[in-house]
């Protein structure tokens, strides 16, 4: 898929909260701070929904989700997916990293308990815009 049908929502931590900023040549919501990584990563999903759902575009359109919850800068790229049991994080680099959890916040955790370079870890998650829930 090319880059122009992307729309990246990156998500960063900053202090006590978490931050978004939407990246993209395509419509997009606001800029945003909320509480906690799940919230945050909900009220995005919901926001870009409510742009594209039942679009046209949707079905040629991805979001992908860039998340720095150490710092904001990483060359560790682990890839995010959801299935039933929660999330699953595996290196782009096949290194054999894989990170198990219910809630992005425990895998959040889990990275900075397995990894002693934790600093240097980011999660993307890309998912087809038009396998979003309508908000």
């Amino acid at each position: 898929m090319s880059t122009d049908k992307l729309v990246t929502c990156i998500v960063g931590r900053h202090k006590e909260s978490w931050e978004v900023t939407w990246i993209s040549d395509m419509q997009t919501p606001r800029d945003f701070k909320a509480g906690g990584l799940s919230e945050t990563i909900d009220r995005a999903t919901r926001e870009i929904s409510a742009i594209y759902a039942g679009t046209l575009a949707s079905a040629e359109t991805e979001l992908q989700f860039a998340i720095y919850p150490f710092s904001d800068r990483a060359s560790i790229i682990l890839d995010l997916n959801r299935n039933l049991d929660g999330f699953t994080a595996l290196d782009l680099d096949g290194k054999g990293v894989t990170l198990r959890a219910q809630t992005l916040e425990s895998l959040v955790e889990q990275a900075s308990q397995s990894r002693a370079n934790h600093e240097d870890v980011m999660f993307r998650w890309v998912m087809p815009m038009s396998q979003l829930a309508p908000s």
